[in-house]
């Protein structure tokens, strides 16, 4: 069987002869149970106060609120070890692909997608291959062709270029992005290209204090002296680095062949809320769901498609996914009105009534925004409307007896909290899953905005483990 091909024979053949005695509920239990304990000897683990946000290559590119690996990796492994049948993993609202990052110790087969161009290019990045011998080799030509690039043409074209870059920040930039593509292989000028998305965040007019994006005052433009070539140059030798820890974590787990991984990894730049995914168009084909939903609409709580906007604009869209255009740049909140609850729309009467039947916290949130604040409830109801979709969409790709790991925090909207931890219970529910644990964490290390003038995000979130039942 391809399951055993990708961990150790015998270690495989005894836990699964063991397996097979057990019942999808005694799997359960001992999920639970070893959940239980960890929490017991430890009761801050699953808020990992001691994350160190350099591991699994958290810092190539500070993409908001990505989730914890430690904890992830974590409830991964206690689920394959009591179920190590698990072979595939999917990922419906990837982001920068932490979760399939921290499946890949378990040679899992890892399938992401996400809407956002960066995230797919942050992910397969993390995801490899990893040619870290040959990055170093070219680093001193690399390196030098944009050292001795004289041109001061400008390689991004765009409304607000001047209002975002200095005039000697874009030539440097511009410098970088010509050397970039010289670069043949398409793995490599990937890590070029996500060393620059930083350092394009970095040295821009946009203040780094938050997701959306806001000029910086006039004297503190004028007063900042960077040099985009001497931060990349920084960032690339702290990049490298965490990707040689990376790549010899998955060497020393034989997990890698000559530098690639050796199962299999498909990211796709692909809507949630319009299909998943799967080889072949199988439905019921992933064992295990590792994910975490937005919050709420983009647009009102992180704007993932505002701090990915600049970026974007020196980099070679091509080099991410085929279907990566232009008009994904259309304006600042193009990609965040492409997510869940982005474009606002009339939800039809039939609709709500489903919505209210599969999820009571929900319909009791609509009435009280109603009331209170009835100017937030078109935003609201949209996104939850799509996030129902999309979770359609999710159950019909999962197996029989699968299990769903869902990362779910709250926010508040008008005063009033969106109980999203509830909301998301009952909609998973309803299409055929069981709660069979839940985990409350603080949030310590996850680079969230926590406030802005619409929406406040709590400081806490919920990890709901769910089995769908046939």
């Amino acid at each position: 069987m391809e399951v055993i091909e990708k961990v150790p024979l015998i270690k495989r053949v005894i836990i699964t002869d063991c397996s097979l005695a057990l019942t999808p509920k005694d799997v359960d239990e001992q999920v639970c149970n070893e959940i239980d304990a960890l929490t017991e000897e430890n009761n801050t683990f699953w808020s990992s106060p001691d994350h160190d946000r350099s591991e699994y290559l958290h810092s190539f590119f500070q993409y908001p609120a990505m989730m914890v690996p430690v904890v992830q990796r974590k409830l991964i492994e206690i689920i394959v070890r009591n179920k190590p049948t698990i072979s595939s993993v999917l990922d419906p609202y990837m982001g920068s692909g932490t979760s399939l990052v921290a499946c890949m110790e378990n040679g899992l087969d890892c399938y992401g997608q996400d809407i956002n161009p960066l995230a797919i290019l942050v992910s397969k990045t993390r995801t490899g291959p990893y040619y870290i011998k040959a990055i170093k080799e070219r680093k001193p030509f690399f390196f030098q062709q944009f050292e001795k690039d004289s041109s001061n043409k400008i390689e991004a074209n765009f409304k607000g270029l001047k209002k975002w870059f200095k005039d000697s920040v874009a030539i440097e930039l511009s410098r970088i992005v010509r050397a970039v593509r010289e670069e043949k292989r398409p793995a490599i000028r990937r890590f070029y290209w996500v060393v620059l998305a930083e350092v394009v965040r970095l040295t821009s007019n946009d203040r780094t204090s938050t997701f959306k994006l806001h000029i910086r005052k006039a004297e503190d433009i004028n007063s900042r002296d960077l040099s985009p070539i001497q931060s990349f140059k920084e960032h690339f030798e702290s990049c490298i680095e965490d990707l040689n820890w990376y790549s010899d974590l998955l060497t020393n787990a034989d997990k890698l062949s000559k530098g690639a991984y050796i199962g299999q990894v498909s990211l796709k730049l692909l809507d949630s809320k319009e299909s998943i995914f799967t080889p072949n168009g199988q439905d019921n084909f992933f064992d295990l769901l590792v994910t975490s939903p937005p919050y709420g609409d983009n647009k009102t709580t992180v704007t993932y498609g505002q701090h990915s906007y600049l970026p974007l604009q020196w980099i070679d869209l091509g080099d991410i996914h085929e279907l990566a255009t232009a008009d994904f740049l259309k304006t600042t909140s193009e990609i965040d009105s492409r997510g869940l609850g982005g474009r606002l729309k009339q939800i039809e009467a039939s609709q709500l009534a489903i919505l209210f039947r599969n999820s009571p916290s929900f319909e009791n949130t609509y009435k009280t925004l109603q009331i209170k604040s009835p100017d937030k409830l078109k935003k609201v109801v949209s996104f939850i409307n799509d996030l129902y979709i999309s979770i359609i969409n999710i159950h019909s790709s999962l197996k029989v007896n699968s299990y769903q790991i869902w990362t779910v925090g709250n926010r508040n909207v008008g005063g009033i909290e969106i109980p999203n931890d509830k909301i998301i219970k009952e909609l998973v529910e309803n299409q055929g899953a069981i709660l069979i644990k839940k985990i409350s964490r603080e949030i310590l290390n996850k680079r969230m905005a926590k406030r802005n003038k619409d929406s406040e995000l709590m400081s806490f979130e919920d990890i709901l483990i769910f089995r769908k039942v046939g």
